[in-house]
Protein backbone atom coordinates (compact mmCIF):
# COMPACT_ATOMS: atom_id res chain seq x y z
CA UNK A 1 0.00 0.00 0.00
CA UNK A 2 2.88 2.40 0.73
CA UNK A 3 4.50 2.10 -2.73
CA UNK A 4 1.16 2.59 -4.44
CA UNK A 5 0.59 5.83 -2.51
CA UNK A 6 4.02 7.15 -3.56
CA UNK A 7 3.22 6.50 -7.24
CA UNK A 8 -0.10 8.35 -6.99
CA UNK A 9 1.56 11.32 -5.27
CA UNK A 10 4.34 11.49 -7.90
CA UNK A 11 1.78 11.44 -10.70
CA UNK A 12 -0.10 14.31 -9.07
CA UNK A 13 3.08 16.38 -8.77
CA UNK A 14 3.90 15.85 -12.48
CA UNK A 15 0.46 17.17 -13.45
CA UNK A 16 0.38 20.03 -10.93
CA UNK A 17 3.65 20.65 -9.02
CA UNK A 18 3.12 21.65 -5.40
CA UNK A 19 -0.66 21.70 -6.05
CA UNK A 20 -0.47 25.29 -7.33
CA UNK A 21 -1.78 24.97 -10.90
CA UNK A 22 -5.04 26.74 -10.05
CA UNK A 23 -5.35 29.42 -7.40
CA UNK A 24 -8.73 29.13 -5.67
CA UNK A 25 -10.83 32.28 -5.86
CA UNK A 26 -14.15 33.13 -4.24
CA UNK A 27 -17.08 33.32 -6.67
CA UNK A 28 -19.75 36.00 -6.40
CA UNK A 29 -22.23 34.74 -8.94
CA UNK A 30 -25.23 36.77 -7.75
CA UNK A 31 -24.43 39.42 -5.15
CA UNK A 32 -27.32 40.45 -2.91
CA UNK A 33 -29.00 43.69 -3.86
CA UNK A 34 -28.18 46.41 -1.37
CA UNK A 35 -31.04 48.73 -0.41
CA UNK A 36 -30.43 52.21 0.96
CA UNK A 37 -31.22 53.38 4.48
CA UNK A 38 -33.78 55.73 2.93
CA UNK A 39 -35.58 52.74 1.36
CA UNK A 40 -35.89 50.96 4.70
CA UNK A 41 -36.95 54.14 6.47
CA UNK A 42 -39.75 54.63 3.93
CA UNK A 43 -40.74 50.97 4.24
CA UNK A 44 -41.02 51.19 8.02
CA UNK A 45 -43.07 54.38 7.70
CA UNK A 46 -45.43 52.59 5.30
CA UNK A 47 -45.90 49.73 7.76
CA UNK A 48 -46.97 52.27 10.41
CA UNK A 49 -49.43 54.03 8.09
CA UNK A 50 -53.19 53.47 7.87
CA UNK A 51 -53.55 50.77 5.22
CA UNK A 52 -54.94 47.29 4.53
CA UNK A 53 -52.21 44.89 5.58
CA UNK A 54 -50.67 41.69 4.21
CA UNK A 55 -50.66 38.85 6.78
CA UNK A 56 -48.49 35.78 6.27
CA UNK A 57 -48.51 32.45 8.11
CA UNK A 58 -44.93 31.29 7.58
CA UNK A 59 -43.59 27.76 8.16
CA UNK A 60 -41.13 25.11 6.92
CA UNK A 61 -38.15 27.29 7.84
CA UNK A 62 -34.87 25.73 8.86
CA UNK A 63 -33.54 25.16 5.31
CA UNK A 64 -30.75 27.75 5.00
CA UNK A 65 -29.86 26.73 1.43
CA UNK A 66 -33.21 27.89 -0.01
CA UNK A 67 -34.56 31.46 0.16
CA UNK A 68 -38.05 29.94 -0.05
CA UNK A 69 -37.65 28.90 3.60
CA UNK A 70 -35.79 31.96 4.87
CA UNK A 71 -37.14 34.98 6.71
CA UNK A 72 -34.80 37.06 4.57
CA UNK A 73 -36.71 35.90 1.48
CA UNK A 74 -40.14 37.15 2.62
CA UNK A 75 -41.35 40.08 0.48
CA UNK A 76 -40.58 43.43 2.07
CA UNK A 77 -44.18 44.69 2.07
CA UNK A 78 -45.57 41.84 4.20
CA UNK A 79 -46.83 43.55 7.36
CA UNK A 80 -47.22 40.66 9.84
CA UNK A 81 -45.59 37.22 9.96
CA UNK A 82 -47.29 34.57 12.10
CA UNK A 83 -44.85 31.85 13.19
CA UNK A 84 -46.76 28.75 12.10
CA UNK A 85 -43.49 26.80 12.12
CA UNK A 86 -42.86 27.66 15.79
CA UNK A 87 -40.50 30.14 17.39
CA UNK A 88 -36.97 29.76 15.96
CA UNK A 89 -34.43 28.59 18.50
CA UNK A 90 -31.73 30.76 20.02
CA UNK A 91 -28.54 30.90 17.94
CA UNK A 92 -30.16 29.86 14.64
CA UNK A 93 -30.02 31.71 11.34
CA UNK A 94 -33.83 31.77 11.33
CA UNK A 95 -33.99 33.67 14.61
CA UNK A 96 -31.32 36.13 13.49
CA UNK A 97 -33.07 36.85 10.19
CA UNK A 98 -36.48 37.08 11.90
CA UNK A 99 -35.31 39.94 14.12
CA UNK A 100 -33.40 41.60 11.27
CA UNK A 101 -36.61 41.54 9.21
CA UNK A 102 -38.43 43.42 11.95
CA UNK A 103 -35.62 45.90 12.61
CA UNK A 104 -35.00 46.78 8.96
CA UNK A 105 -38.42 46.34 7.37
CA UNK A 106 -40.79 47.02 10.27
CA UNK A 107 -42.45 43.61 9.86
CA UNK A 108 -44.28 42.49 13.00
CA UNK A 109 -43.78 38.97 14.35
CA UNK A 110 -46.48 37.10 16.27
CA UNK A 111 -46.64 33.66 17.80
CA UNK A 112 -49.58 31.38 17.01
CA UNK A 113 -51.18 28.35 18.59
CA UNK A 114 -54.43 26.42 18.29
CA UNK A 115 -55.86 27.22 21.71
CA UNK A 116 -57.57 24.05 22.84
CA UNK A 117 -57.15 23.90 26.59
CA UNK A 118 -59.21 20.92 27.69
CA UNK A 119 -60.37 18.70 24.88
CA UNK A 120 -61.14 15.25 26.31
CA UNK A 121 -61.34 13.45 22.96
CA UNK A 122 -58.34 14.97 21.20
CA UNK A 123 -55.58 17.13 22.62
CA UNK A 124 -52.94 17.64 19.90
CA UNK A 125 -49.34 18.27 20.89
CA UNK A 126 -49.34 21.69 19.23
CA UNK A 127 -52.36 22.86 21.21
CA UNK A 128 -51.97 24.73 24.46
CA UNK A 129 -51.86 22.23 27.34
CA UNK A 130 -52.39 23.47 30.89
CA UNK A 131 -54.00 20.59 32.73
CA UNK A 132 -51.00 19.01 34.46
CA UNK A 133 -49.29 21.96 36.21
CA UNK A 134 -52.48 23.53 37.55
CA UNK A 135 -54.46 20.35 38.29
CA UNK A 136 -52.03 17.90 39.87
CA UNK A 137 -54.38 17.31 42.77
CA UNK A 138 -57.73 17.59 41.03
CA UNK A 139 -60.57 20.04 41.56
CA UNK A 140 -63.71 19.94 43.71
CA UNK A 141 -63.75 16.18 44.19
CA UNK A 142 -62.51 15.40 40.69
CA UNK A 143 -59.33 13.31 40.87
CA UNK A 144 -56.28 14.95 39.34
CA UNK A 145 -52.99 13.84 37.87
CA UNK A 146 -51.21 12.59 41.00
CA UNK A 147 -53.84 10.24 42.44
CA UNK A 148 -54.77 8.87 39.03
CA UNK A 149 -51.17 8.17 38.06
CA UNK A 150 -50.46 6.32 41.33
CA UNK A 151 -53.65 4.24 41.21
CA UNK A 152 -53.29 3.33 37.53
CA UNK A 153 -49.59 2.44 37.81
CA UNK A 154 -50.11 0.20 40.82
CA UNK A 155 -53.10 -1.52 39.21
CA UNK A 156 -51.21 -2.25 35.99
CA UNK A 157 -48.17 -3.63 37.86
CA UNK A 158 -50.45 -5.84 39.92
CA UNK A 159 -52.04 -7.05 36.68
CA UNK A 160 -48.61 -8.17 35.43
CA UNK A 161 -47.57 -5.31 33.12
CA UNK A 162 -43.93 -4.26 32.85
CA UNK A 163 -42.89 -0.99 34.48
CA UNK A 164 -42.63 0.68 31.07
CA UNK A 165 -46.14 -0.32 29.99
CA UNK A 166 -47.57 0.53 33.42
CA UNK A 167 -45.94 3.99 33.33
CA UNK A 168 -47.27 4.73 29.84
CA UNK A 169 -50.79 3.72 30.83
CA UNK A 170 -50.58 5.73 34.05
CA UNK A 171 -49.38 8.84 32.20
CA UNK A 172 -52.26 8.66 29.71
CA UNK A 173 -54.87 8.18 32.41
CA UNK A 174 -53.36 10.90 34.62
CA UNK A 175 -53.36 13.45 31.82
CA UNK A 176 -56.99 12.72 31.08
CA UNK A 177 -57.87 13.08 34.76
CA UNK A 178 -56.04 16.41 34.87
CA UNK A 179 -58.03 17.54 31.85
CA UNK A 180 -61.33 16.55 33.48
CA UNK A 181 -60.34 18.46 36.62
CA UNK A 182 -59.52 21.47 34.47
CA UNK A 183 -62.91 21.27 32.75
CA UNK A 184 -64.61 21.07 36.14
CA UNK A 185 -62.83 24.26 37.21
CA UNK A 186 -63.61 26.04 33.93
CA UNK A 187 -67.30 25.15 34.19
CA UNK A 188 -67.45 26.22 37.84
CA UNK A 189 -65.55 29.48 37.18
CA UNK A 190 -66.21 30.52 33.57
CA UNK A 191 -65.78 34.26 34.01
CA UNK A 192 -63.98 36.96 35.91
CA UNK A 193 -65.50 38.46 39.07
CA UNK A 194 -65.30 41.87 40.70
CA UNK A 195 -62.71 42.12 43.43
CA UNK A 196 -64.05 42.71 46.91
CA UNK A 197 -64.63 46.44 47.39
CA UNK A 198 -64.60 47.10 43.66
CA UNK A 199 -67.57 48.57 41.80
CA UNK A 200 -68.91 48.47 38.25
CA UNK A 201 -68.03 52.15 37.93
CA UNK A 202 -64.41 51.53 38.94
CA UNK A 203 -63.97 47.81 38.39
CA UNK A 204 -61.06 45.61 39.35
CA UNK A 205 -61.34 41.96 38.46
CA UNK A 206 -60.33 38.58 39.81
CA UNK A 207 -59.66 35.96 37.13
CA UNK A 208 -60.05 32.19 37.63
CA UNK A 209 -56.91 30.10 38.08
CA UNK A 210 -57.24 28.30 34.74
CA UNK A 211 -57.37 31.62 32.88
CA UNK A 212 -54.42 33.19 34.69
CA UNK A 213 -52.27 30.14 34.05
CA UNK A 214 -53.21 29.64 30.40
CA UNK A 215 -53.18 33.27 29.29
CA UNK A 216 -50.08 33.92 31.36
CA UNK A 217 -48.21 31.18 29.50
CA UNK A 218 -48.94 32.94 26.19
CA UNK A 219 -47.79 36.30 27.53
CA UNK A 220 -44.59 34.72 28.84
CA UNK A 221 -43.95 33.34 25.34
CA UNK A 222 -44.26 36.86 23.94
CA UNK A 223 -42.01 38.52 26.54
CA UNK A 224 -39.37 35.77 26.55
CA UNK A 225 -38.97 35.92 22.76
CA UNK A 226 -39.48 39.66 22.22
CA UNK A 227 -42.48 39.19 19.90
CA UNK A 228 -45.13 41.65 18.75
CA UNK A 229 -48.23 39.81 19.90
CA UNK A 230 -50.24 36.62 19.56
CA UNK A 231 -52.45 34.95 16.98
CA UNK A 232 -55.07 32.80 18.75
CA UNK A 233 -56.19 30.06 16.36
CA UNK A 234 -59.73 29.64 17.67
CA UNK A 235 -61.14 26.31 16.47
CA UNK A 236 -62.65 24.79 19.64
CA UNK A 237 -64.45 21.82 18.03
CA UNK A 238 -65.97 20.90 21.37
CA UNK A 239 -63.13 22.21 23.53
CA UNK A 240 -64.00 23.81 26.86
CA UNK A 241 -62.44 27.13 25.84
CA UNK A 242 -65.39 28.71 24.06
CA UNK A 243 -68.28 31.07 24.74
CA UNK A 244 -68.03 32.84 28.10
CA UNK A 245 -64.70 31.18 28.89
CA UNK A 246 -63.17 32.45 25.64
CA UNK A 247 -64.49 35.93 26.45
CA UNK A 248 -62.79 35.75 29.86
CA UNK A 249 -59.57 34.53 28.22
CA UNK A 250 -59.53 37.51 25.83
CA UNK A 251 -60.37 39.94 28.63
CA UNK A 252 -57.34 38.76 30.57
CA UNK A 253 -54.97 39.01 27.59
CA UNK A 254 -56.38 42.44 26.66
CA UNK A 255 -54.97 43.85 29.90
CA UNK A 256 -51.49 43.45 28.40
CA UNK A 257 -51.69 43.39 24.58
CA UNK A 258 -54.08 44.67 21.93
CA UNK A 259 -55.91 47.96 21.31
CA UNK A 260 -57.48 48.16 24.79
CA UNK A 261 -54.18 47.59 26.61
CA UNK A 262 -51.30 49.87 27.63
CA UNK A 263 -49.49 48.31 24.61
CA UNK A 264 -51.97 49.03 21.79
CA UNK A 265 -49.39 48.40 19.05
CA UNK A 266 -48.99 44.80 20.20
CA UNK A 267 -51.28 42.48 18.27
CA UNK A 268 -54.09 40.46 19.85
CA UNK A 269 -55.56 38.57 16.89
CA UNK A 270 -58.10 35.76 16.68
CA UNK A 271 -58.22 33.60 13.58
CA UNK A 272 -60.76 30.95 12.71
CA UNK A 273 -64.13 31.05 14.51
CA UNK A 274 -65.76 34.36 15.33
CA UNK A 275 -64.80 35.55 18.83
CA UNK A 276 -67.60 35.96 21.38
CA UNK A 277 -69.64 39.16 21.28
CA UNK A 278 -68.33 41.95 23.46
CA UNK A 279 -64.68 41.23 22.63
CA UNK A 280 -64.51 43.22 19.39
CA UNK A 281 -62.81 46.24 20.97
CA UNK A 282 -60.27 43.98 22.68
CA UNK A 283 -58.94 42.49 19.44
CA UNK A 284 -56.63 43.99 16.87
CA UNK A 285 -57.88 41.67 14.11
CA UNK A 286 -60.30 38.88 13.43
CA UNK A 287 -58.71 36.79 10.68
CA UNK A 288 -61.12 34.72 8.58
CA UNK A 289 -59.93 31.41 7.16
CA UNK A 290 -61.72 32.24 3.90
CA UNK A 291 -59.99 29.47 1.97
CA UNK A 292 -61.21 29.04 -1.60
CA UNK A 293 -63.70 31.92 -1.25
CA UNK A 294 -64.22 35.10 -3.26
CA UNK A 295 -65.06 38.21 -1.26
CA UNK A 296 -68.18 40.33 -1.61
CA UNK A 297 -69.86 43.02 0.48
CA UNK A 298 -71.60 40.21 2.36
CA UNK A 299 -68.31 39.39 4.12
CA UNK A 300 -68.26 42.82 5.80
CA UNK A 301 -70.22 45.08 8.15
CA UNK A 302 -70.34 42.42 10.86
CA UNK A 303 -71.97 43.49 14.09
CA UNK A 304 -69.46 45.06 16.46
CA UNK A 305 -66.50 44.70 14.10
CA UNK A 306 -64.92 47.46 12.07
CA UNK A 307 -64.08 46.52 8.49
CA UNK A 308 -60.50 47.57 9.28
CA UNK A 309 -60.29 44.71 11.81
CA UNK A 310 -61.23 42.02 9.26
CA UNK A 311 -58.53 40.09 7.41
CA UNK A 312 -59.37 37.46 4.78
CA UNK A 313 -56.94 34.69 3.89
CA UNK A 314 -56.28 32.05 1.26
CA UNK A 315 -54.72 28.61 1.82
CA UNK A 316 -51.59 28.76 -0.32
CA UNK A 317 -50.60 25.41 1.14
CA UNK A 318 -53.30 23.94 -1.10
CA UNK A 319 -53.44 26.57 -3.85
CA UNK A 320 -49.72 27.12 -4.30
CA UNK A 321 -49.81 26.50 -8.06
CA UNK A 322 -52.48 29.11 -8.86
CA UNK A 323 -52.70 31.41 -5.84
CA UNK A 324 -56.36 30.46 -5.38
CA UNK A 325 -58.51 33.53 -4.70
CA UNK A 326 -55.77 35.46 -2.89
CA UNK A 327 -55.48 38.19 -5.53
CA UNK A 328 -59.25 38.72 -5.60
CA UNK A 329 -59.34 38.90 -1.80
CA UNK A 330 -56.52 41.43 -1.86
CA UNK A 331 -58.09 43.62 -4.54
CA UNK A 332 -61.59 43.68 -3.02
CA UNK A 333 -62.64 46.57 -0.79
CA UNK A 334 -66.14 46.87 0.74
CA UNK A 335 -68.44 49.52 -0.70
CA UNK A 336 -69.42 50.81 2.76
CA UNK A 337 -67.86 50.96 6.21
CA UNK A 338 -64.31 51.81 5.22
CA UNK A 339 -61.35 49.73 4.11
CA UNK A 340 -60.84 46.11 5.06
CA UNK A 341 -58.15 45.03 7.50
CA UNK A 342 -56.25 43.18 4.81
CA UNK A 343 -55.59 39.87 3.12
CA UNK A 344 -53.31 36.99 3.97
CA UNK A 345 -51.84 33.63 3.03
CA UNK A 346 -51.69 30.39 5.01
CA UNK A 347 -48.42 28.54 4.34
CA UNK A 348 -47.52 31.53 2.21
CA UNK A 349 -43.95 30.33 1.74
CA UNK A 350 -45.25 27.83 -0.82
CA UNK A 351 -45.92 30.73 -3.17
CA UNK A 352 -42.17 31.24 -3.59
CA UNK A 353 -42.09 29.26 -6.83
CA UNK A 354 -45.06 30.00 -9.10
CA UNK A 355 -45.97 28.06 -12.23
CA UNK A 356 -49.20 29.39 -13.73
CA UNK A 357 -49.43 32.11 -16.38
CA UNK A 358 -51.25 34.44 -13.98
CA UNK A 359 -48.17 35.00 -11.85
CA UNK A 360 -44.83 36.59 -12.56
CA UNK A 361 -42.77 33.41 -12.90
CA UNK A 362 -39.48 35.27 -12.84
CA UNK A 363 -40.24 36.81 -9.43
CA UNK A 364 -40.34 34.81 -6.18
CA UNK A 365 -43.70 35.02 -4.40
CA UNK A 366 -45.34 36.01 -7.68
CA UNK A 367 -48.96 35.77 -6.52
CA UNK A 368 -48.30 37.39 -3.14
CA UNK A 369 -46.44 40.34 -4.66
CA UNK A 370 -49.18 40.90 -7.23
CA UNK A 371 -51.78 40.72 -4.43
CA UNK A 372 -49.91 43.35 -2.40
CA UNK A 373 -49.94 45.63 -5.44
CA UNK A 374 -53.62 45.05 -6.06
CA UNK A 375 -54.51 45.93 -2.48
CA UNK A 376 -52.17 48.91 -2.16
CA UNK A 377 -51.22 49.97 -5.70
CA UNK A 378 -48.90 52.74 -4.55
CA UNK A 379 -46.59 50.27 -2.83
CA UNK A 380 -43.48 49.31 -4.83
CA UNK A 381 -41.55 46.15 -4.09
Amino acid sequence: MKSKSIIILASALMVCPFFSCVKPEALDLQPAYEYTDAYYEALRAYKKSDHSICYLWFADYGVPTSPAYRFAGIPDSVDVVSLWGGIPKEGTLDRKEMYEMREKKGTKIVSVKIIRLAHTTYLPSWALEIQVPAYMNGFDGQKGYNDTYKETYEARIEAGDTEMIAAAAAESAARMAGTRALIADMNANPSRTLKEGSTEENPEYEYPEWCVYAAGSLLKEIWDNDLDGYDLDYEPEGDALSGEKMRTFLQYLAQYIGPASPNPDMILAVDGNQPPSGTEELCTYWIAQSYGQRLSDGNFNRSGWKNSQLIFTENIGDYWSTGGNMEQQAAFQPSTGGRKGGFGAFHGQRDYNTTDSGADKETPYGHLRRAIQLQNPAVKY
